[in-house]
């Protein structure tokens, strides 16, 4: 059982790449929303290169779901509220990248991008296919951030008018998004057999858990906390739709 940290060199040079693009798309002027970013890259490296990383792949899978819920929750909803507007805006003059953005910020297509990553990466024979063969497992990876941020950028887009706008709207975008990761949940906690068997036994059995309790830790996590993330989303645009709104003028 080998639990070392291992630099991916793929890792490594997509963090770097990250790390000078945001230096480059903020002129080098680093500001308190910066962390986020700093935050939002890390835990990309920390997830692939730590230890967790062999305990997702290999023996837990509880916390290959936390994993998979860092990609598509966490890690792009940081990376886009440290994001600049002006470098998306000169993008966007482009023709082909403009028409592209309009399409994926479309509620249904962006809702279906984030909502869907996640479903059709738990079908039992992807999930358990995405273990055995590398290239597969890559592709996994990519397609929870893209589609992590495809669903996140009509909530938290640096481009006001990506944004989903009455506020009523996009509370209904999060919360049958809310709805949906309940029920995926649900059915993973509460399946009658092993959904997910490809793990070693040796960690569960210095934690004392079977593998059928850690998928329904798995499951749970997917359920609780991710509809959190939803949740603390909801509460955040009824925050700042509450302090858009004009103070009432006072009588004389």
């Amino acid at each position: 059982m080998d639990l070392n940290w291992e630099w991916k060199p793929s890792v490594v040079v997509g963090c770097i790449a990250l790390l000078v693009f945001y230096a480059w798309a903020v002129k080098g002027r680093v500001s308190g929303r910066s962390a986020a970013w700093f935050a939002g890259v890390s835990l990309i490296f920390i997830a692939l290169c730590s230890p967790l990383d062999t305990l997702a792949d290999s023996y837990l899978f509880s916390v290959h779901m936390a994993k998979h819920i860092a990609f598509v929750l966490v890690v792009p909803a940081l990376l886009l509220m440290a994001m600049p507007a002006e470098p998306l805006e000169r993008a966007l003059r482009i023709p082909v990248l403009r028409t592209l953005e309009r399409i994926l910020r479309t509620p249904a297509i962006a809702w279906a991008a984030g909502v869907g990553v996640m479903l059709f990466w738990h079908i039992p024979a992807l999930f358990n296919a995405a273990l055995s063969y590398e290239p597969l497992h890559i592709v996994e990876h990519l397609s929870l951030l893209i589609g992590g941020t495809i669903y996140w950028w009509p909530i938290l887009s640096p481009l006001p008018e990506s944004r989903i706008a009455p506020v009523p709207q996009g509370v209904a975008y999060l919360f049958t998004s809310c709805l949906a990761c309940t029920a995926m949940g649900i059915a993973i906690t509460f399946a009658p057999g092993l959904l997910y068997p490809a793990y070693l036994p040796a960690i569960r059995e210095q934690l004392g858990i079977t593998a059928q309790m850690d998928q329904q830790i798995g499951g749970l996590l997917m359920w609780v906390p991710g509809c959190l993330v939803y949740l603390t989303a909801i509460m955040a645009m009824f925050a700042r739709w509450y302090g858009e709104q004009p103070e009432p003028a006072m009588e004389t």
